[in-house]
């Protein structure tokens, strides 16, 4: 083992990541196979629910919520508690089409969730990524820069345009996961931070 290996540091590599996920050959033995055997398994985790708190920075404008993401694939919800005022917005959808409800009564709906829900309230979050960013998991499509530490875990992630740093996971009970405890998604001048206070699953 290396001394680089042996000190537990960061390994960063670039992949490209299709729905299928691959197992990064640039690895060590020991880290693409703990890589390879916590993507298998969060790929796996279809069906979970987070609660905790949202804070977004855009620009000079700032609010904080808390959230509810229930996640049944292909369909999920999304609630926020709070957010500029609103009460409470609700978000609901699948791959095909996604409706928004605020506390006043208007509903829209869309195909695509980020652009919906910034037409509806202004509020600019990527929704389709967290999907999978929440997990620890890069979403399908493009190439991904990640890096991650010496258990498999993501501790950054750079894709469609963001940066996602993982600051701390939280043990469950289930596949005897740790998941994302803090997350912070960065893109321009836009900051999203979550922290989740409970995983359900």
């Amino acid at each position: 083992m290396t001394p680089f290996e042996s000190n537990g540091l960061k390994i960063i590599l670039a992949l490209t990541l299709l729905s299928g996920c691959a197992t990064p050959p640039s690895l060590s033995p020991e880290a693409a196979t703990a890589w390879a055997a916590r993507q298998s398994t969060l790929a796996r985790l279809t069906t979970w629910q987070a609660d905790g708190r949202i804070g977004v920075i855009s620009g000079q404008d700032g609010w904080h919520a808390s959230f509810q993401w229930a996640q049944q694939d292909p369909t999920y919800r999304i609630d926020i508690i709070g957010p500029l005022g609103q009460g409470r917005v609700t978000i609901q959808g699948d791959e095909r089409e996604v409706s928004i409800q605020t506390q006043d009564g208007q509903h829209r709906t869309a195909p695509d969730p980020d652009v919906l829900l910034e037409q509806t309230l202004g509020l600019r979050l990527p929704v389709t990524g967290l999907r999978y960013w929440v997990r620890g998991l890069p979403a399908p499509g493009p190439t991904a820069l990640l890096q991650t530490d010496a258990a498999g875990r993501l501790t950054r992630l750079e894709q469609n345009g963001w940066v996602i740093e993982y600051p701390s996971y939280a043990p469950t009970s289930v596949f005897n996961l740790d998941l994302p405890e803090r997350i912070v998604a960065r893109r321009q001048d836009l900051s999203v931070k979550l922290v989740i206070e409970q995983w359900t699953l």
